[in-house]
């Protein structure tokens, strides 16, 4: 196999999908942040022995934190976003709603247990600004496939 080397412009993130809840009572909430951070942790196993040292790697443990500004009313995130606390719904982001998925715009989907989060977090004259945390439950998945997800 030969080294491929990259050639591609950076992403730069404008109008991402964000969607909690499956495509029939989910919620997208894209207008309502204003950061999305999508990580991935590894814990790390290190063995010693007379012969060497060997180093090995537990699964990989996937987290989305959304930094969301609280809104309320029929339509707020307290009124459609609540609800999801505490349970285990599907997910879907995609760096760019206003474009067609494809390998250049891929949805990173699964399923992830949603966070409880602040009813109110502001000073006076300020939005109320919050992390919404999803812990991804196992690995998500990226369609379509172009670099595959480890």
């Amino acid at each position: 196999m030969a080294v491929v080397e990259t050639h591609v412009a950076p992403f730069v993130l404008t109008h991402p999908m964000i969607q909690i809840g499956d495509d029939t009572d989910g919620v997208q909430i894209q207008c309502m942040a204003n950061e999305v951070k999508v990580e991935v942790d590894q814990d790390e196993n290190k063995t010693e022995t007379f012969c060497g040292s060997y180093t090995s790697y537990k699964a990989q443990v996937w987290t989305i934190t959304l930094t969301a500004l609280q809104s309320f009313g029929t339509n707020g995130l307290e009124t459609l976003v609540r609800p999801f606390v505490g349970s285990i719904v599907p997910f879907k982001i995609r760096g760019d709603a206003d474009a067609t998925e494809s390998i250049d715009n891929p949805t990173l989907s699964g399923t992830a247990l949603v966070k409880a989060f602040p009813w109110m977090a502001a000073a006076v004259g300020e939005t109320s600004d919050f992390d919404l945390v999803l812990a991804v439950q196992g690995q998500p998945t990226e369609t379509p496939p172009g670099a595959a997800l480890p």
